[in-house]
């Protein structure tokens, strides 16, 4: 068996003083016949971490990508801080930070592939930043509704200090006085604000949409789309899936599928899905998922020890 078909990813830590980091895991091409221009870097949704995407760093690099993960700052994952204080400048801080890094390591044509909430941090800094692309999957655009419809309640319609402080989201406590305060003092929350973000991007974006998705609206999307003063754009359906693109390994392979195929294209700077990829095997997924759950365990317990 090749073993760097099935190692784990090289970690890295970014240390932001006063004991804060953020850990980062590089996954090195994996195909050395093909070459690409870009880096991609992944940002997982909320409650995700770094290893929830394992199988697309893997799809990526058997296509020749270089690929940087990272979890975000108070979240879920290996890098400092409470689920609790997380809010969506503290996501856009650990991205901007994570970019920051890769450009002081010399590394500046980047492919950004984002999904969920991480979609609508990422939808605020692509006109700030230099990327060569944009790729999001189920990506919120209107974060006021997506709440409302994972947590069965408009929230940011009370007062801030009714508002319960605890809100389950995803299993975890979100702390909804420090998120609620700064998606209004930063503008996070409406579908306009994503649109004026958006609307002077002049780099290739795909979006990728449910047809089964609850918590994002298709429509909206479009809407968002359609407001960008770019050529440059398309959207694609995902058939037979929800938000959760997870759910049962089909749904889980078309995503690969179709994420690795846009990277592709937009790496070869064409703003079509590539007609052909390599796909690991399933033997290969297996292992190098189980290589990155030991790598997390591992280094959760030497953080343990050391705190």
């Amino acid at each position: 068996m090749n073993n760097t078909q099935t190692s784990a990813p090289i970690d890295h830590v970014i240390n932001l003083g006063d004991n804060r980091h953020i850990r980062v895991w590089e996954t090195l091409p994996k195909n050395q016949e093909v070459k690409r221009n870009n880096t991609i870097v992944i940002a997982a949704g909320f409650a995700r971490r770094m290893d929830h995407f394992a199988g697309l760093a893997e799809y990526l690099a058997n296509n020749g990508f270089h690929v940087i993960r990272y979890d975000s700052l108070n979240h879920v994952g290996l890098s400092s801080g409470e689920i609790n204080q997380f809010s969506m400048s503290v996501g856009k801080q650990s991205l901007l930070t994570v970019i920051d890094w890769l450009n002081d390591r010399g590394i500046n044509e980047i492919g950004l592939i984002a999904s969920s909430l991480s979609a609508r941090i990422a939808y605020d800094v692509a006109t700030e930043i230099k990327l060569s692309f944009l790729i999001t999957a189920v990506g919120v655009v209107n974060l006021r509704s997506t709440l409302e419809k994972a947590l069965d309640y408009d929230y940011l319609q009370m007062e801030i200090n009714d508002i319960p402080e605890d809100l389950n989201f995803e299993g975890y406590n979100l702390g909804s006085k420090v998120f609620v305060t700064d998606c209004f003092d930063n503008s996070w929350d409406t579908l306009d604000s994503t649109v004026n973000k958006t609307k002077d991007l002049d780099i290739p974006f795909i979006a990728f949409v449910s047809n089964g998705d609850n918590w994002v609206c298709k429509e909206e999307v479009k809407h968002l789309i359609g407001n960008i003063n770019s050529d440059k754009t398309k959207i694609y359906s995902l058939i037979g899936s929800s938000h959760d693109l997870g759910e049962n390994l089909i749904v889980l392979r078309n995503f690969y599928q179709s994420v690795t195929k846009a990277a592709i294209g937009l790496d070869s700077e064409v703003l079509d899905l590539a007609d052909d990829i390599s796909e690991p095997n399933f033997e290969d997924l297996t292992i190098i998922t189980v290589n990155e759950r030991r790598l997390k365990n591992k280094i959760e317990n030497e953080m343990f020890a050391s705190a």
